[in-house]
């Protein structure tokens, strides 16, 4: 998270809020999802390139990854890996995937999951958050505390403007527009939070990829959620019906 120095949250304020690492290397965590049932994490295909289920572990509730039990995280495996089956390794379209974890989690004021954002919505110009542990500079040191950035939503016209890559409708651009906050390597994956006027908070977006961290006028793209509601629901709703899409 490339922002400045006060941008850590509290323990129970994201507790969708998901670290997936690798089995062996429990301290740091490579990619962020988001907790949407009690059996799956939404997060990037891009994290997920090359690796089988048995590689991974995903924790929830997690606060601090140098203190223990401070927020009575849990760690489960993964039974199974859903990409996008259109994912782009070259343009990073459809940035998209799931994680099924192996047994149902028990929610509690730590762990609880965020809701999908509704679909008739751009979010252009309102205010969202971005959380994660990743790197706090451009190929600095990654987070060892869960940090926040409440970032603006670009207009579209202005992302597309911003970038010699070509970049569709299924992408978000965020970030300041100063520059110096912004997501960065580690939040991959973790999510892009909108809340509602009902205060409800819902995850309109997947951090997918960028220039940098931080620079003025190279805002972090993100996956757009409510654009893949009906390949969510299809992939987390046990005998799937198209007809209720």
């Amino acid at each position: 998270m490339a922002k400045p120095e006060d941008s850590k949250t509290q323990a129970q304020r994201w507790p969708w809020i998901a670290a997936l690492y690798f089995k062996d290397v429990t301290y740091e965590q490579f990619c962020g999802g988001s907790l949407i049932t009690d059996r799956h994490v939404l997060t990037a295909s891009h994290c997920l390139e090359g690796l089988k289920a048995s590689d991974i572990r995903v924790r929830l509730g997690e606060y601090d990854f140098t203190k223990t039990n401070e927020t009575r995280s849990q760690d489960f495996s993964i039974s199974e890996i859903i990409m996008h089956e259109d994912y782009s390794t070259l343009t990073y379209e459809n940035d998209v995937a799931i994680v099924k974890l192996s047994k149902p989690t028990i929610f509690n004021s730590y762990i609880w999951p965020v809701c999908l954002p509704p679909t008739n919505d751009k979010f252009e110009g309102k205010t969202a958050v971005v959380a994660g542990w990743g790197q706090i500079r451009y190929q600095g040191y990654t987070s060892e505390l869960l940090l926040e950035a409440t970032i603006p939503i670009w207009y579209q016209k202005e992302c597309v403007a911003a970038f010699a890559q070509r970049i569709t409708d299924n992408m978000i651009c965020a970030a300041a527009y100063e520059g110096g906050v912004d997501s960065c390597k580690g939040d991959s994956g973790g999510p892009l939070l909108h809340q509602l006027d009902n205060e409800r908070w819902v995850v309109i977006g997947i951090v997918s990829w960028g220039i940098g961290c931080g620079n003025k006028g190279k805002p972090g793209l993100y996956t757009r959620v409510n654009n893949y509601i009906p390949w969510i629901i299809k992939h987390t709703t046990p005998k799937y019906n198209s007809a209720y899409i």
